[in-house]
């Protein structure tokens, strides 16, 4: 865990996936068991509800309960964001003060969705009144392959002047001039979600990352974070060839699997049972027999 003296976002940021049963309820020893190992491993925060953690499938009392869960299993020694996204203002709204009540530090939004905007303006001026509006800080989440509606670069840029927007989550080699722009600032964190480019991501100044496999594969993540940090960009590359080869057997080709085989990764070290709230299919013999052979291969714990 990296020390931080500031409240700036920064390291290993574990986008974490949900725990739930067979009714698709959390599933409260899997959620303390997760956030337990994840802070005893180092990671510098954990982001609830992000699209790994099925956040659009999960019902609103549920992700309630699985924030009040996570903050107070952290007690405090790492930040806990929550993505409160909803399709409107309303919704999110309302969601947004459901996580803050529960403890969250700070809040994670995404554009509308569902409907594209026909002005990018609307964009704007959703995340100024939410910041605006939130008792916590606001972290922008920009993955336009989900909402169909990007948030441009210089409009970024704009908003991070809103004091109460401190950052983004994004794919930095896909915003690259806004990278240029922000990159180096006290007030505002860039935090890269592409697990494919996370050393060079960290080399060209990235404060954090937020991969997707880190529920599992934590140890490696933060180790990678470390060696970029330190220079050691060979050691930080081998890392990332290493995850690249993890994330693929345990997510699948064009990851066809990637909830089923992460929640079922976990599952055979004990940290949760593997319900996801999605559609994806059940696993095959033959792709559990994979992902188990990965979880060994790799000394995965």
């Amino acid at each position: 865990m990296e020390t931080n003296n500031s409240n700036k976002l920064k390291g290993v940021i574990c986008p974490m996936v949900t725990p739930l049963d067979e009714r698709e309820n959390i599933d409260e020893a899997g959620v303390r068991k997760l956030v337990s190992r994840l802070i005893d491993k180092g990671v510098d925060g954990i982001f609830l509800l992000g699209s790994m953690g099925e956040f659009p499938m999960i019902v609103e009392e549920e992700k309630e309960r699985l924030i009040q869960i996570t903050v107070d299993e952290a007690k405090g020694r790492v930040p806990v964001m929550a993505n409160v996204s909803a399709e409107g203002p309303r919704k999110t709204e309302r969601m947004m003060r459901k996580a803050i009540d529960a403890g969250t530090d700070h809040v994670v939004l995404v554009p509308p969705y569902f409907y594209n905007v026909r002005d990018e303006r609307e964009i704007k001026q959703y995340y100024i009144t939410m910041s605006r509006n939130s008792d916590k800080p606001l972290v922008i989440y920009n993955i336009p392959v989900y909402t169909n509606n990007p948030i441009p670069p210089g409009m970024v840029v704009e908003l991070s002047e809103e004091p109460n927007i401190v950052g983004i989550k994004a794919d930095l080699f896909a915003n690259l001039p806004m990278f240029r722009q922000l990159r180096g600032r006290d007030d505002f964190s860039i935090l890269h979600g592409n697990e494919g480019t996370l050393d060079l991501a960290l080399e060209l100044g990235a404060d954090g990352i937020i991969p997707g496999i880190s529920s599992l594969a934590v140890d490696r993540c933060v180790e990678l974070y470390r060696k970029a940090r330190e220079g050691d960009t060979r050691a930080a590359g081998k890392q990332q060839l290493e995850l690249a080869n993890i994330q693929e057997a345990v997510f699948g080709k064009k990851a066809a699997h990637w909830g089923t085989g992460h929640k079922y990764a976990l599952s055979l070290l004990g940290l949760c049972q593997p319900f996801v709230a999605t559609t994806l299919l059940p696993l095959e013999e033959r792709q559990k027999e994979r992902i188990a052979a990965a979880v060994s291969e790799y000394g995965l714990s």
